[in-house]
């Protein structure tokens, strides 16, 4: 599954470690505070832009191994843009 297209999110695990303080590194603490439900890839990316993408990508990968965070892939029911939802009455 390809990282640019997915989407992320917590795990009751992550959302238990969310809610009860886990001794966390930093960067992984505000990577699961952005990830509070659902997020795509691409918007994960544009809050952790003033970061390297080999380090974001490494710091989802360390809260995937710790089960605080699963990838999903992107299908149309995530439509971003809402353009998939509409329909042209004729």
């Amino acid at each position: 599954m390809s990282s640019s297209d997915v989407i992320y999110r917590r795990t009751v695990a992550g959302q238990s470690a969310w809610d009860s303080g886990a001794p966390l590194a930093a960067p992984l603490l505000r990577v699961l505070s952005l990830i509070e439900a659902e997020m795509h890839s691409h918007i994960l990316r544009r809050l952790l832009r003033h970061h390297a993408d080999s380090s974001v990508a490494e710091w989802i990968t360390q809260l995937e191994k710790l089960g605080l965070v699963e990838a999903v892939p992107s299908h149309l029911e995530h439509d971003l843009d809402f353009t998939g939802s509409f329909e042209l009455r004729k």
